[in-house]
């Protein structure tokens, strides 16, 4: 991968860490009833959502354009350093997910990572294995490591959690109407 690519991708995280804290900000405004300030977040999400199909097309441009002719950064732990150190300081604010299950039962870690985890667990491993719910291209829960993202591990199953927030809700709520939980998911 070049370093223009790099930054690219470099790019894109730092913008879904945006989304994501603008998105916690207008669930917070929904929930007070600040129907004004939501509205401005919505306006503003609307220019970020832009912005984000400016950037893909600029990305795209570059890789068919110049890729092919600029040298690569071979060292793979250079770029997944620079990944992490910039996710490190990411200014999103932390946001965690609140799941109530149709029963009454409350999941609501300190992490999403880890309510996600809870939630799936729960729900049953191993059916949830046979649905094909992928996070970066992988089954969300398999039974092989992943190759290259940090992972839960709850024997004999990893459980991907390298996702937004945001894409952890959609996991969990997609998992849910595929095995008919009736599952109410918040972004917290």
């Amino acid at each position: 991968m070049d370093s223009v690519s790099v930054a690219f991708e470099l790019m894109r995280i730092e913008l879904d860490a945006e989304v994501e804290s603008l998105n916690s900000q207008g669930a917070k405004s929904f929930h007070a009833s600040d129907y004004e300030a939501a509205s401005e977040l919505t306006r503003r999400g609307s220019e970020l959502q832009a912005f984000l199909a400016k950037v893909a097309a600029l990305e795209e441009e570059w890789r068919a354009t110049f890729s092919g002719t600029v040298e690569s950064v071979q060292d793979d732990e250079v770029i997944e350093a620079t990944v992490r150190k910039i996710n490190a300081g990411s200014r999103a604010s932390k946001t965690g997910l609140l799941v109530r299950f149709p029963d009454g039962k409350v999941i609501a870690e300190e992490k999403a990572a880890d309510t996600l985890v809870a939630v799936l667990r729960h729900a049953g491993l191993s059916k949830i294995s046979e649905l094909g719910v992928t996070v970066n291209g992988e089954n969300i829960v398999s039974r092989t490591r992943s190759k290259k993202y940090n992972e839960a591990h709850v024997s004999p199953y990893f459980i991907k959690t390298h996702s937004s927030t945001a894409q952890k809700k959609r996991h969990i709520e997609e998992i849910s109407d595929a095995l008919g939980l009736d599952l109410r998911v918040e972004i917290i």
